[in-house]
């Protein structure tokens, strides 16, 4: 049992080495990321989820046989490959990616399939961990229909908005809805959640993917309504107060009904039991 425990812990020392040897630009990339892209400043929790997870399943996984298998090698070179091109390409991301491939191939080679098998989602959601390119071009892409579809819920509750491009411009002031209110970062953290939720949820793989895929448009529909409230709270007490004191707390708050959004999601599929994943 110690000889085995031991034989555990040098092979996650040697992997764990081998990975910051071979990616240490990449590593470095993500840290960096993961402190100053307000995007992700999530990220460095995933591989600590992902870690407790494998953790907590280490009863489990000692009573699973323990059977190499060659499948790995091809799944390992297929990262590695990846990991070349990203560097090659200065393709960060799909460096990043291809740590997740690498660590499969290895559990693959050494354990097998069984217990690759159980470690799936484990390893899986390290990918949350990377920064996706083009995040800018993407918020930019969301900014305008936010504005449109705030500005039209503002009329509808009968004050007066008109919109250019990503302005709304109310009776006394105007605002500009800028990337960091466009929705992105809600979605990203929150698809982050979803995968996290939906895994620990009691239930089929249906509903688990369309508790992850409702995350999407919660996340979109939860900052519209944060850019409805700043505008509402604007209408009534002023731009500066809405920007001031509204429009940080505004975002804490939207945030938690995206989660209460979650859990409603959950219980229409008359789930909101918790399995074990010891």
């Amino acid at each position: 049992m110690e000889g085995s425990r031991y034989r555990t812990l040098a092979i996650l020392a040697a992997t764990i080495g081998l990975i910051v040897v071979i990616y240490s630009n990449t590593l470095i990339w993500l840290f960096t990321a993961w402190w100053s892209d307000p995007y992700y400043s999530h990220g460095v929790l995933v591989p600590l989820i992902s870690g407790y997870l494998i953790w907590s399943k280490r009863a489990l996984l000692s009573e699973l046989p323990k059977e190499p298998s060659g499948l790995g090698i091809p799944v390992i070179v297929a990262g590695l490959l990846i990991h070349g091109v990203g560097l090659f390409r200065t393709i960060r991301f799909a460096s990043a990616i291809s740590i997740v491939i690498v660590i499969a191939g290895i559990i693959l080679f050494i354990y097998g399939t069984g217990v690759m098998k159980s470690l799936l989602f484990p390893v899986s959601f390290l990918v949350f961990m990377a920064p996706i390119p083009f995040t800018p071009v993407i918020g930019a892409a969301l900014q305008a229909p936010s504005a449109g579809l705030a500005a039209t819920l503002v009329s509808a509750l009968g004050i007066p908005a008109t919109v250019a491009g990503a302005e709304i411009h109310l009776t006394e002031c105007a605002f500009d809805v800028g990337a960091p209110c466009s929705g992105l970062r809600s979605i990203i953290s929150l698809l982050t959640l979803a995968a996290l939720y939906a895994y620990l949820l009691e239930g089929s793989i249906f509903m688990k993917a369309a508790v992850f895929v409702s995350a999407l448009p919660i996340a979109i529909a939860a900052n519209v309504l944060r850019i409805t409230s700043i505008l509402l709270v604007a209408n009534v007490y002023g731009g500066d107060a809405a920007m001031r004191f509204f429009h940080d707390f505004s975002s804490l708050l939207l945030f938690s009904i995206s989660l209460i959004g979650l859990l409603i999601v959950g219980r229409c599929f008359g789930s909101l039991r918790f399995k074990r994943i010891s």
